[in-house]
């Protein structure tokens, strides 16, 4: 008789859209980690810049070859021009004027606050500006003159993991939601939903958008 073979696994395919190298790093990082369970199947990809995130994001989407398409993305300094062309032409694209707030994941000023949180849940950083982070980054890696050179990338989250991650959705709860002010992010509430073994709420952003 031959043996029957176990069902396969119906994983949701989530497709992630970095701004760039540091997101991508990071993302794959706490991919590597497993922080999430192993319901969903998750594509990183370096956008190299944010001004081909939306082309990306719509290519993607209209391919139909994902359970759910996000981007994640820094606002950079006000008036944060580049990010709300980029939350305008989602809005657009899906004819909905609240779809970014599902798909595109943010951190003011950039992601480099988060990551920070992994190490010290009090850092605040006022600028994207990566000297303005090199002194936390030195301080809580030992790198020095951090340039986002991809040794020191690698080396930087290097030094993630499991125990530091709730460390960092813990401290994320205290920054604000609202991408006009500065330190605040929604990249932590992604990451709770990913935490999620039911992935019915992939299903419930595809009928809000």
């Amino acid at each position: 008789m031959v043996p029957s073979l176990p069902p396969l696994k119906d994983n949701k395919k989530i497709y992630i859209i970095c701004e760039g190298s540091e997101e991508y790093d990071y993302l794959n990082r706490l991919k590597m980690l497993d922080v999430w369970p192993d319901v969903y199947d998750i594509t990183l990809r370096d956008a190299k810049g944010n001004g081909n995130l939306y082309p990306i994001y719509q290519d993607i989407y209209q391919k139909g070859n994902y359970d759910l398409v996000v981007i994640v993305c820094d606002t950079e300094r006000k008036p944060h021009e580049q990010f709300n062309d980029i939350c305008n032409k989602v809005n657009l694209f899906h004819d909905c004027k609240f779809a970014c707030q599902h798909v595109v994941m943010f951190t003011n000023p950039c992601t480099m606050q988060v990551i920070l949180l992994h190490w010290d849940t009090s850092v605040r950083l006022r600028t994207p500006s990566k000297r303005h982070s090199a002194s936390y980054i030195e301080e809580y890696t030992g790198i020095k003159d951090y340039s986002a050179k991809e040794a020191q990338r690698t080396q930087l989250v290097s030094n993630i993991t499991r125990d530091s991650y709730k460390t960092m959705m813990n401290g994320a709860t205290e920054l604000e939601t609202d991408a006009t002010l500065i330190n605040s992010t929604n990249l932590h509430v992604f990451f709770s939903k990913l935490e999620q073994s039911d992935t019915n709420w992939i299903e419930e952003i595809n009928n809000l958008i």
